[in-house]
């Protein structure tokens, strides 16, 4: 054999061997991506229905306390059992707390085990089935419960006629008679098909994406197919990465989590083939190989090439359109920041790129809506949007005005708390900026500390900048979907409104000024508005504690005006707080009057004992 051919044959085989472990390397790194994914869809799905029922407890045990609602009850439990009289009063008094909390119905059931009264006639003086009954142990001990969705069949026994409608979701709180004894629980129930679906689906993901409920016997608990049988049940949960025959005749794979407080699991499952759809590709791509040796070594050396460019980072050196990129200053979940140079203006930008990893369809979208928003707004307080495109490799980008200063969250650092008159002028210059945004019907719902940058701007020290508009959403356009109703904790959770922590798309205007008086309670006072040790903790506390007067936390003295001024935007009703944002700028220009920060005092260095300001950074 000539010994360019064993040469060839080397080369060739090398390259094969080669392209065959990049294929590999990708299809691991896909699995582990794509399992990373299903895991945080999981972790948001269990916190959201974790909030959710936390709510529907609070609700159940507020209307068992209700003394008119307490009082029909016990005199229910004392009368003979459905007695009309003491179930009419029962009904006046609780219809219409139900009303407030939007749910379908409810039943009282005694110590024995029995409907002791029902909105169903049929049920009335029926006694429970004993796996229900037994779910309901904890509540004649004192603890309100959370009780998965059951059909009335398997609820209620001997039954002569079946309520018609979805099965049901209780919640049931424990009610006390005068001594404090435990004399009936209270249930009050949440259709499958109502808001326990609408969480459900939240976690959707692609086109062919699924969530889903399931009981310990892995009996489905969704509207749509309730008791039919997953894969999953109590004892057989995780992620399932290896492709499998769903129940609708599909191959997917996917994911599930047992949450034993419930009862109840949570599966995630995506279609296989969307799931892997890049792996399709390197399969044709190796198809070839084997077909011509030219083509299997172009495609070979091509794919290294690519997941090489892929999984290294972007060096310097590199290009972003008309931009130069000179070195990393910023990375986050979702893209990289660099500082940049314009070509031919010498003009420094910072250009963000999007990740490989991140450019699904979904991501995309909420990228070139940041660029379209950011740009359409003119106000000097929010950040400048320079260009948008894609770089050689097809990476997403834009470019914005390079910023020389520090963000809310590193002033405070050095400077804690801010001083009041300081604090006025930069809380100013945000309500300017976001009065544009709001007259042209964007909210930007993700203000906090690290999207507001105090910058040294055209020699004025001081200057604020808005930044990130990743979350901003147009409440004027009436068909504009939102790009976040899928992902429930995207956001700051101790920056968000009560209301978007209920319904994350429920956002107008109020969400970003409860965002800024949670910013200003935390420069006023060096604390946060809410303190928890974890984001389910901390929901509660923001839908159910009364906000601290900033003035009692302050270890500065902070005007009256002021102090009501952030105490009203963090109010968690919204009609409660100011209404619109140039409210607010009228009163801080107000204040500014009377507690000025001068230009010498905003250039002077910074010292040990925390005056002046920061500045020589770009950020």
């Amino acid at each position: 054999m000539p010994a360019w051919a064993t040469v060839v044959l080397v080369v060739a085989a090398a390259l094969l061997a080669l392209g065959y472990w990049t294929y590999r390397q990708v299809e691991t790194s896909l699995r582990g991506m794509r399992a990373d994914t299903m895991k945080s869809l999981l972790d948001s799905e269990v916190n959201a229905l974790r909030v959710w029922i936390a709510e529907e407890r609070a609700d159940a045990e507020r209307i068992a306390r209700d003394p008119r609602v307490r009082e029909a009850i016990v005199q229910l439990a004392r009368a003979p059992r459905c007695a009309p009289a003491s179930r009419a009063q029962l009904e006046a008094a609780v219809r219409p707390l139900l009303r407030d909390v939007g749910d379908a119905t409810f039943n009282v059931v005694d110590r024995e085990g029995r409907l002791a009264a029902t909105r169903f006639p049929d049920y009335c003086g029926l006694a429970l089935h004993p796996e229900f009954r037994a779910r309901l142990a904890p509540v004649f001990e004192g603890e309100a419960r959370f009780v998965r969705p059951f059909r009335d069949e398997a609820r209620v026994a001997g039954a002569p006629r079946v309520r018609a409608g979805p099965p049901l979701a209780w919640v049931v709180a424990p009610v006390r008679d005068a001594e404090g004894s435990v004399v009936a629980a209270l249930g009050i129930a949440q259709p499958v098909n109502a808001v326990f679906a609408s969480i459900l689906h939240a976690a959707r993901t692609g086109e062919s994406g699924d969530t889903y409920a399931f009981d310990e016997n892995g009996a489905i608990l969704s509207a749509e197919r309730f008791g039919e049988r997953s894969p999953f049940n109590e004892k057989a949960e995780g992620v399932v990465l290896d492709a499998y025959r769903s129940l609708r005749g599909t191959e997917v794979v996917g994911a599930s989590r047992w949450l034993p407080d419930y009862g109840m699991g949570v599966a995630i499952e995506i279609g296989a083939d969307e799931a892997y759809a890049p792996l399709r590709y390197l399969n044709i791509a190796f198809g070839v190989v084997f077909g011509a040796l030219v083509i299997a070594v172009f495609a070979a050396t091509a794919t290294t090439i690519s997941v090489i460019r892929l999984r290294r980072e972007i060096g310097a050196g590199r290009r972003a359109g008309a931009y130069v990129l000179e070195r990393l200053i910023g990375e986050g979940g979702m893209a990289t920041v660099y500082r940049a140079r314009h070509d031919l203006l010498r003009r420094p930008a910072a250009v963000k790129l999007l990740k490989p990893a991140r450019a699904t369809d979904e991501m995309i979208a909420r990228f070139e809506r940041e660029v379209q928003m950011a740009s359409s707004l003119a106000h000097p307080n929010t950040v400048e949007i320079f260009d948008f495109g894609r770089t050689r490799d097809g990476l997403f980008y834009y470019a914005m005005e390079y910023l020389d200063g520090f963000t809310v969250s590193e002033v405070l650092a050095h400077q804690n708390p801010i001083p009041v008159p300081r604090a006025i002028h930069i809380l100013r210059q945000v309500c300017a900026g976001l009065a544009e945004a709001h007259a042209k019907g964007v909210v930007h719902r993700d203000i906090k500390p690290e999207n507001i940058m105090v910058c040294r701007y055209g020699g004025v020290y001081d200057h604020v900048k808005i930044l990130d508009f990743g979350l901003v959403k147009h409440v004027t356009e009436k068909h504009s979907r939102d790009l976040t109703r899928g992902l429930r904790i995207l956001g700051t959770p101790l920056y968000m409104a009560p209301e978007r922590l209920r319904n994350p798309g429920d956002a107008d205007a109020r969400v970003d000024i409860y965002a800024l008086g949670a910013v200003a309670f935390l420069m006023l006072t060096g604390k946060k508005l809410f303190e928890s040790a974890d984001d389910l903790a901390l929901t509660s506390k923001i839908l159910n504690d009364e906000a601290p007067r900033p003035s009692a936390a302050a270890p500065q003295p902070i005007p009256v005006e002021l102090d009501l001024l952030v105490l009203s935007c963090v109010e968690k009703r919204r009609e409660d707080r100011p209404q619109r944002v140039a409210d607010l700028v009228e009163a801080l220009e107000a204040l500014a009057l009377e507690h000025r920060w001068t230009r010498a005092g905003a250039g002077a260095p910074l010292d040990p004992a925390g005056s002046g300001t920061l500045v020589g950074r770009a950020a």
